[in-house]
């Protein structure tokens, strides 16, 4: 058996002048959603709030048919001159 993504998420963080910092999920379960929902992320920046993917969480299996979960952590963020605007 090969392994396979089932679903997995991406943990959005925003920083709320009012709220401090929030975090929101968006689920995918192919990778062109999960590509769309970064894309997403980055054309709704603003200067004030900006919108950050913090980590993507992707659950499967793997050969052996166990489920797996892989998580990716961001650590570290560039904007562009262009996004500042």
């Amino acid at each position: 058996m090969a392994a396979k993504v089932q679903q997995g998420q991406v943990i959005f963080r925003q920083w709320d002048k009012n709220f401090g910092l929030e975090e929101s999920a968006k689920s995918f379960s192919k990778l062109d959603d999960l590509f769309r929902l970064c894309l997403q992320a980055s054309s709704q920046t603003s200067t004030d709030n900006p919108l950050s993917v913090d980590r993507v969480i992707i659950e499967g299996t793997d050969p052996a048919g166990q489920k797996v979960t892989v998580t990716l952590v961001f650590q570290a963020i560039t904007l562009s001159e262009q996004s500042r605007r």
